[in-house]
Order: structure tokens, then C-alpha cells, then sequence
């Protein structure tokens, strides 16, 4: 028999013990990280304008592009924070794997902070780009 991922794996599949960790780690990276927070804040904020001024469709599209950024930090302060615990020390490839794991979150920074500009814009100029452009 193959050994399990995790050592509690023959504790049983307890589904509100698994959402009470993920709430935790979730908790733990607002609270320690304040890329994670404010991006967050400023996350909540797009969402209630673009769920009131904005279509379903708008909506959805700021949703996931912020849940992609959101998950993306997480990552990267979770990968940071176990890089520095194994090794406290400066070492080239610590540097290096912390290094593709900012620009795998650059990368989702950046495309949220075009969508939300986008929105932004189209919330202050009254134009819808998507649908002009469609129309084309």
C-alpha cells in the first residue's frame, strides 16, 4: 500500500476541519501580509462597484481575475515564508525559486490591475469597451 500525502490521512475525511484550516491559512496571510491585505481591500471594494455598476459578466470577469491574484500572493507568501524557515540564510537557489515565485505573482497582479483599470474607466466614462469592441 502507497503511503499517504499527509499524516493525518488516517484521521478520516472531516469536511469542516478542512474548511476551518483553509479559513486559517486565509486569515494567516491577511494578517501577516500586507500585500495580501490591502490587495484585498482594494479587492472587495472593485467587487461592490462592479457588482453594482457593472453587468454579471463584468462582475464575474473582476471576480476571477482577483481570485487568480488573490491566490497567487497567498502562494507566494506561503512559498517565501517556507524558503526562509528551511534555510535562514542567503543561498542562490532560495533567491531563485522566491524569484519565480514573484513573478508568477506579477504576472496575476498584472493582468488584475488591466482588468480593473479597464472597469475603472469604463465606470468613469460611461463606455463599455467590450461591447464596442465586439461590434467591430
Amino acid at each position: 500500500m502507497s503511503e499517504p500525502y499527509s499524516r493525518r490521512a488516517g484521521t478520516g475525511y472531516h469536511p469542516v476541519r478542512k474548511i476551518r484550516i483553509a479559513l486559517s491559512g486565509v486569515s494567516n496571510a491577511v494578517l501577516k501580509d500586507f500585500s495580501v491585505r490591502y490587495k484585498l481591500v482594494l479587492s472587495v471594494m472593485f467587487l461592490a462597484l462592479a457588482g453594482l455598476f457593472e453587468t454579471l459578466f463584468h462582475f464575474l470577469f473582476v471576480l476571477a481575475v482577483t481570485g487568480l491574484m488573490l491566490v497567487a500572493e497567498v502562494l507566494n507568501t506561503a512559498i517565501e515564508s517556507l524558503c526562509d524557515y528551511v534555510q535562514a540564510d542567503h543561498d542562490l537557489r532560495i533567491k531563485q525559486i522566491k524569484d519565480m515565485a514573484a513573478g508568477a505573482t506579477f504576472i496575476a497582479i498584472f493582468i488584475w490591475y488591466v482588468v480593473l483599470t479597464i472597469v475603472l474607466y469604463e465606470l468613469l466614462t460611461g463606455t463599455d469597451l467590450f461591447s464596442a469592441i465586439i461590434r467591430r
